[in-house]
């Protein structure tokens, strides 16, 4: 339990440094390194929240720890890739619609790359 106590410590230090960096950087001028170490940082965050809600999940559902990592790792990169593309607004619902079945064909297959090479 301590150590869900830390990460949802950490989550919510990185949601201050979130509300802290994103409400005192205008992005319009700014230069891209800044724009770019925000989108870093709104991974990290994303990815912290990802874990603590995969905690919440394994009480229901048992995941063994490589599927736990692959699915952490897959939707952490694919929320990033939305938002990335969002926020240069190229993001339409037709992207979103080749995105998401990529993704999943491309996490089942990354997965059954691993279990043929082990």
């Amino acid at each position: 339990m301590k150590r869900h106590s830390r990460k949802l410590l950490r989550l919510a230090a990185l949601v201050v440094v979130d509300m802290l960096f994103f409400g005192l950087i205008n992005p319009q001028n700014t230069y891209a390194l800044v724009v770019v170490l925000g989108f870093v940082l709104l991974v990290i965050t994303l990815y912290v929240t990802i874990d603590l809600l995969l905690i919440l999940v394994e009480k229901v559902i048992t995941l063994r720890p490589m599927a736990r990592h692959r699915l952490h790792t897959s939707l952490t990169m694919l929320l990033a890739l939305l938002i990335a593309m969002q926020s240069i607004g190229q993001l339409t619902i037709r992207d979103m619609t080749a995105i998401v079945p990529l993704v999943l064909v491309a996490a089942f297959y990354i997965s059954y790359q691993r279990k043929q090479s082990q």
